[in-house]
């Protein structure tokens, strides 16, 4: 069995109003739709875990026409959201393109401040390829990694904002990490275009996040 990961490029009029609150707002970050059900009736139910306030969040969701109920559980950093609504037409079409035989989505569906979907496809070759090709148009498809699937986490520090994720991989590719130790925060603030202390900001909040996930084995971090 393969999987492959990929982005979808969403332009904003194929964005779910909520997923186009997260790229407008400056206090949220992404938002990981953990579970869904769809119902005979087209309503979808769906588990959230949202970085963030909820209430400007709560807020915005109480004006999307299709919402009918929602739950919302306080977490650390951020909250859970249960939410019942009408399968939206642009959100239906793209379920159909990837409605395949011997083809899996897997979860979560994290929907980043930079407008893109990204989530992984487990099944046949034949299968994920047709759905990469039945992506409607203008979704542009940006195919992140690929390989025969294992059962491993497909989205390795959950829990960090877009730029956290950034340091991290700067600080990884300049050697910070490395014992020893072969890059400094200057060269993450020089490739981020930022200050030394805000790059060292960033890296400190991700490794925090990292080590709570590990020490308390908190689920919406996969490991």
């Amino acid at each position: 069995m393969r999987y492959v990961r990929i982005a979808l490029a969403l332009p904003p009029e194929r964005r779910h109003p909520m997923h186009q609150f997260v790229v407008e707002s400056d206090e949220h970050g992404a938002s990981r739709q953990l579970s869904w059900s769809v119902s005979v009736d087209g309503t979808i139910s769906t588990v959230f875990r949202v970085e963030g306030d909820p209430d400007p969040y709560v807020d915005a969701l109480d004006a999307v026409d299709s919402v009918r109920s929602y739950h919302v559980a306080t977490a650390e950093r951020g909250f859970y959201l249960y939410v019942r609504e009408a399968l939206p037409e642009r959100d239906l079409e793209l379920a159909t393109a990837l409605d395949r035989d011997g083809l899996l989505v897997v979860p979560p569906i994290t929907y980043r401040e930079d407008g893109r979907a990204e989530f992984s496809l487990a099944g046949e070759p034949a299968a994920v390829q047709d759905a990469d090709d039945a992506v409607p148009e203008p979704i542009d498809v940006d195919v992140l990694e690929i390989g025969r699937y294992r059962g491993q986490p497909f989205d390795r520090g959950g829990g960090l904002t877009d730029r956290q994720r950034e340091a991290v991989r700067v600080a990884v590719e300049c050697g910070y990490y490395e014992s020893p130790r072969e890059g400094t925060v200057e060269d993450v603030a020089a490739a981020l275009s930022c200050s030394p202390g805000t790059a060292a900001e960033h890296l400190r909040k991700a490794e925090s996040v990292v080590m709570d996930a590990v020490a308390g084995d908190r689920p919406d971090v996969p490991m």
